[in-house]
């Protein structure tokens, strides 16, 4: 499907969390006979700085971050990023009103923790099949 290999970051500060993150997006690139560069970073300003250097197509990241926040994060890879990336959040908020401002902000989608393997399963596939520009969830749907 790609000739090259298509770039992943997973900021995650939990190991096992972002372990099990790693799996499954391998599962899925391994599914579409995608090739997959996976990049992980455990704060904010390592997530940025690693979008900034492989120009994912996926970011998957929690929210809270040290350094820079998922939504500071977010908010200036939209502006200072010549890539467009698709970003995932998987979190520990998860009240309707942290999902609404996250899909609000340009993420395609908010999973709360504990998150549904299979959910995210269906994210995944849908950013790497569509790309950057796969469509988002709405944040109407709360």
């Amino acid at each position: 499907m790609a000739n090259a290999s298509t770039h992943v970051v997973i900021a995650e500060p939990d190991t096992a969390t972002r372990e099990q993150l790693v799996t499954l997006v391998t599962e899925v690139s391994a599914s579409l006979g995608i090739e997959v560069k996976i990049h992980q970073v455990s704060t904010g300003t390592s997530a940025f700085a690693a979008c900034s250097e492989h120009k994912p197509q996926l970011l998957v990241s929690e929210v809270m971050l040290d350094g820079l926040s998922g939504l500071t994060l977010l908010r200036r890879l939209a502006v200072e990023s010549k890539a467009k990336t698709a970003v995932v959040f998987v979190t520990d908020f998860s009240r309707d009103h942290d999902r609404y401002w996250g899909l609000r902000n340009g993420a395609v989608a908010y999973l709360a923790k504990p998150f549904d393997e299979n959910a995210l399963r269906s994210k995944i596939h849908r950013v790497l099949t569509h790309g950057p520009e796969a469509v988002a969830d709405s944040p109407a749907r709360i």
